[in-house]
């Protein structure tokens, strides 16, 4: 009878979920005396290069009929839990949730941490510094918008190292309470989301009355206790916040990105595929810059970004901020940090860390 034949399935499924579940825990004792075995060793807990093995292997032993990508979902799931149970990591960023930056935090480290809203970047800074955060997530440059300089200038203030890239896809909704156009009369947001939604907003509610706030997350709790109050926020903060969506992806430009740090006190080993980033400063005087940069052009190495800063501690002096393909043990690095010193007043090496790979933290 076909349903007996049911029943023999499920009652086969259940015991293979049973053996799954005592494997899982298995899985997590074992990574419990791991995480023991590292703090006595004062290795890290966070090793991107090994979980990327792991997840590697798997796949080229997998025969299905789980394709690739619920393997790397299933794996990343387990082993975030085993790193969880071997050190609770607590993540500052800036707040409120469903920021771009909280989503950039809960994308990188996939949602396994003790997560802490700070109202600003220096309160970032300052909590990892401290050593109340084990890391802090700030925005560094955008794809439209350019550097974030107050976060360039707060490496001149803090002995932080960047440990990490994450690249997060900012795509903007209208968000209210009941989802329906007839019922907008304030559109509320940050004003760079505005300003990225500007034509869009003019064709489709001229006659809304436009409320700059202090994040787009702000203006979806705004939206929250006021039909007639919409939001340009998150995909994220419609969950959050228990918002309807008007309209997806309003934004005016598409394909904008902002690349975010992962700053904190661990020191990335080399991967292979790594950059390095620095800030110097040298001589207000003709031919400085150019003399400190070609030790890079000398080397072959890559110069992925340069971006310059006010010291404000002189008029016309600047930090320059670098970043190069490589990690700082690579030899090539290192002889080329060395030239660049020699033209330097200062040199200061920010971290290297692995070059941000999207297929990593696709789940």
């Amino acid at each position: 009878m076909p349903e007996d034949d049911l029943k023999n399935l499920r009652d086969q499924i259940d015991t293979i979920d049973l053996k799954i579940l005592n494997l899982i825990n298995q899985r997590l004792e074992i990574g419990k005396k791991v995480g023991l075995i590292k703090r006595e060793t004062g290795s890290r807990i966070l090793d991107r290069t090994r979980e990327r093995n792991v997840i590697e292997k798997l796949s080229k032993i997998n025969q299905g009929p789980a394709d690739k990508q619920l393997l790397r979902y299933f794996f990343n799931v387990i082993i975030t839990a085993t790193r969880d149970i071997q050190k609770p990591k607590t993540i500052s960023f800036l707040g409120p949730e469903a920021s771009f930056s909280h989503i950039a935090a809960l994308t990188h480290f996939r949602h396994s941490g003790n997560f802490v809203e700070q109202p600003n970047l220096y309160e970032i800074f300052r909590d990892v510094e401290k050593n109340e955060s084990h890391f802090g997530v700030v925005p560094v440059e955008n794809s439209i918008e350019g550097a974030v300089s107050h976060t360039l200038d707060l490496f001149s203030h803090f002995d932080l190292n960047i440990c990490a890239e994450q690249y997060e896809p900012v795509s903007h909704d209208l968000l209210s309470i009941t989802g329906e156009p007839k019922d907008v009369q304030k559109i509320c947001s940050h004003p760079q989301a505005i300003a990225q939604c500007r034509s869009w907003v003019k064709k489709k509610f001229s006659r809304a009355r436009i409320i700059e706030t202090s994040s787009t997350a702000k203006a979806a709790l705004m939206a929250s206790e006021d039909k007639t109050i919409a939001a340009i926020a998150s995909r994220q903060a419609a969950h959050i916040y228990a918002l309807q969506t008007v309209e997806s992806k309003i934004e005016d430009v598409s394909g904008n990105i902002t690349r975010f740090l992962i700053i904190g006190k661990d020191l990335p080993e080399p991967t292979g595929k790594d950059k390095t980033s620095i800030m110097f400063a040298v001589s207000h005087v003709p031919g400085a810059l150019f003399k400190a940069l070609a030790p890079i052009d000398r080397a072959g190495l890559n110069m992925l970004k340069l971006e310059s800063r006010p010291t404000r501690h002189e008029n016309w002096s600047y930090y320059f901020f670098l970043d190069i393909e490589g990690h700082q043990q690579d030899q090539r690095v290192v002889e080329t940090i060395t030239e660049i010193r020699k033209y330097s007043l200062l040199l200061r090496i920010l971290g290297s860390y692995p070059v941000f790979i999207k297929e990593d933290y696709d789940t």
